[in-house]
């Protein structure tokens, strides 16, 4: 169900190439709206224009190069993250 309503908002939900896109369309007053505005985001998702790479850096070669162990801090980040992506 790629959009539905949670109270007064309608909202958007998809996964593309395993990456889960979701928001809500406070613009939508209607599903035909709402349902429109979602192929919108989808089809820019699609050509790389919408959700693009926040950060220059990945998050695992951050956390190797500020919390490397023996700098004097303790790695706390060294436990085991789940990758959160859509099956």
């Amino acid at each position: 169900m790629p959009v539905h309503k949670r109270g007064d908002r309608w909202h958007y939900a998809f996964c593309i190439r395993g990456v889960r896109y979701r928001g809500a369309l406070p613009e939508a007053r209607t599903k035909f709206e709402a349902e429109r505005a979602e192929t919108k985001i989808r089809q820019e998702a699609y050509e790389g224009r919408y959700g693009g790479p926040t950060g220059e850096k990945d998050f695992a070669k951050f956390v190797e190069e500020v919390y490397k162990p023996g700098r004097g801090t303790i790695n706390v980040l060294s436990t085991t993250m789940r990758s959160t992506s859509c099956q």
